[in-house]
């Protein structure tokens, strides 16, 4: 059976076929590119607990935490800047406990956008609210209902420069206007923009993939953060079957 990787959602009011009702939505791109590279996706909705969370994660194998809107920066200590937008406290409080509870139970990890900033926040870093002020440009706001590409390049680490190797820069599909600003504990930064925007992070410990990426790359053409997730995600599904195992075959003997 493929490992399953849970991928949280946005909960927000939908219309389809004349209804119009509040809804757990995901773009397909997620849900495509976790299939298309031997995942099985499950949504994860908002709402839940840290309880929840951690049953949840539990009987997952992978992780992913989409992208969306702005976390509430009060969360990570911080006033709010007139650019952000905080509009979703249930997917705030729901996604930094799956980040932890997966932190927890070492089950593999992908933040994308929003997700690399809720994996940064949940190790206690914090995040710059509006990147523009920093660096005078739009570039990595994309379009307003669109993506737009800019060049990042990833180094050093143990996990993404084992992905994505080589310190050349490449293009990436973005959209968005925050980004990691302190690094929590536990992560260290291996991706830049070429204007120094923190563009990917990483676990510094054992666990096997803990990764965040400021861009969108269920958008683009690379999938190999998908495939290097969900191989991460059997090979844990394994090792903890192979745990399970133990006592039985110690009984046995």
């Amino acid at each position: 059976m493929a490992p399953t990787i849970g991928i949280t959602t946005y909960h927000t009011k939908a219309d389809w076929r004349g209804w119009s009702e509040e809804g757990a939505l995901l773009p397909w791109t997620y849900v495509t590119s976790i299939r298309a590279n031997g995942g099985r996706p499950v949504l994860l909705p908002p709402g839940g607990d840290a309880a929840e969370a951690e049953a949840t994660v539990a009987v997952l194998d992978g992780v992913v935490i989409a992208g969306g809107g702005d976390l509430d920066p009060a969360i990570y200590g911080a006033a709010k800047h007139p650019k952000t937008e905080v509009n979703a406290p249930d997917r705030d409080v729901w996604e930094l406990a799956v980040a932890e509870a997966a932190i927890r139970m070492s089950v593999p990890l992908l933040g994308i956008c929003r997700g690399m900033q809720v994996l940064n926040v949940a190790c206690g870093g914090t995040l710059h609210q509006h990147i523009p002020d920093l660096v005078g440009h739009e570039a990595h706001s994309g379009t307003p209902a669109g993506f737009g590409v800019h060049k990042v390049r990833v180094t050093n680490g143990r996990t993404l420069d084992g992905i994505l190797p080589g310190a050349e820069y490449f293009e990436v599909p973005t959209h968005h206007h925050q980004a990691v600003d302190r690094v929590g504990d536990g992560l260290t930064a291996v991706g830049w923009a070429d204007d120094g925007i923190i563009e990917a992070i990483e676990g510094t410990s054992e666990q096997d993939f803990l990764v965040g990426v400021q861009w969108h790359p269920e958008q683009g053409q690379d999938f190999r953060l998908f495939s290097a997730l969900v191989a991460a995600a059997e090979n844990s599904r394994r090792t903890v079957a192979s745990l399970r195992s133990m006592p039985t075959l110690l009984a046995d003997a």
